[in-house]
């Protein structure tokens, strides 16, 4: 892009009782660098009940900020409350556990065409603070943040269309109707959306220095409801949009669990004592 750029940003994020995540993750955009600037940011509050309005208000920032408390219903409907709210030419989608690196404003900036006319994913990469099992730190990357998978930058598939760190014209994204509220947890609210985008004939870029660091911890216990909670909604995509079923093969079928070996089988069984055990209050 040639020439200064002073399009209005809007930073839209959607949280629910992370009100220390919360806190940093705006610390984090306080220190962006000039040239990814202005932008505005909002919050919307989810039904937090652990004190993120106070945490939100009390905190001055050199940027505008706008805070808007709602029931809870999910941070589909969370993020369309901040589309409507939004005054800027693009909406950047930023986790509310997400921390921004200072120039993660810049390179969303700069990765768009002059007319706005894509959307730019950025990576979102473990907070070095974050001590996990390296194998539960791979098992996340190659389910939920598989950028390495990306072998075109210039032209990403819609099943990279992740909120946790994405930017998109917001007119585009009023003209698909925003998100489907009806996907009323975090699974494939986000990617249903991109593949509306992508039929509308918007494409998609990756840039992977637009970077935010991950504060979220997660055990296995977390990872497993997640993958059932996933496969749960994708069962809504598909029946939403049925011809996209020949793009993701054996979804519609029940092949049970094709693992023969003995120790892995026991292995799984001994899991699920586990969490039956744990859940006895």
């Amino acid at each position: 892009m040639t020439g200064a750029d002073t399009s209005l940003f809007s930073v839209i994020i959607a949280t629910r009782n992370r009100a220390d995540a919360l806190k940093r993750c705006l610390q984090a955009l306080d220190r962006q660098e000039e040239s990814g600037k202005p932008f505005e940011v909002i919050v919307v509050d989810d039904g937090s009940t652990d004190g993120t309005e106070t945490s939100a208000k009390n905190n001055s920032y050199k940027f505008p900020l706008k805070y808007i408390k709602q029931e809870a219903r999910g941070p589909a409907a969370a993020r369309n409350t901040g589309l409507e709210k939004a005054c800027g030419d693009i909406a950047l989608f930023l986790n509310d556990d997400c921390l921004a690196i200072p120039g993660l404003l810049t390179r969303h900036r700069v990765t768009h065409p002059g007319q706005y006319e894509c959307t730019v994913l950025g990576r979102i990469e473990w907070a070095p603070e974050y001590d996990a099992d390296p194998l539960l730190k791979e098992l996340v990357d190659k389910h939920y943040f598989p950028y390495y998978q990306i072998v075109d930058r210039e032209e990403v598939s819609f099943a990279y269309f992740i909120t946790g760190n994405l930017s998109v014209p917001l007119q585009k994204v009023k003209e698909a109707g925003g998100f489907d509220e009806r996907f009323s947890e975090a699974a494939f609210e986000d990617i249903e959306l991109g593949y509306r985008l992508d039929k509308m004939g918007l494409n998609m870029k990756y840039d992977p220095e637009a970077l935010a660091y991950h504060l979220h911890d997660l055990d296995f216990n977390a990872l497993f409801d997640r993958q059932q909670k996933v496969a749960y909604w994708l069962n809504a995509f598909l029946e939403k949009h049925p011809e996209a079923q020949k793009l993701y093969p054996g979804a519609d079928s029940a092949p049970g669990l094709p693992v023969y070996n003995r120790s892995c089988l026991e292995m799984i069984l001994r899991y699920a004592s586990y969490r039956g055990l744990k859940s006895w209050p």
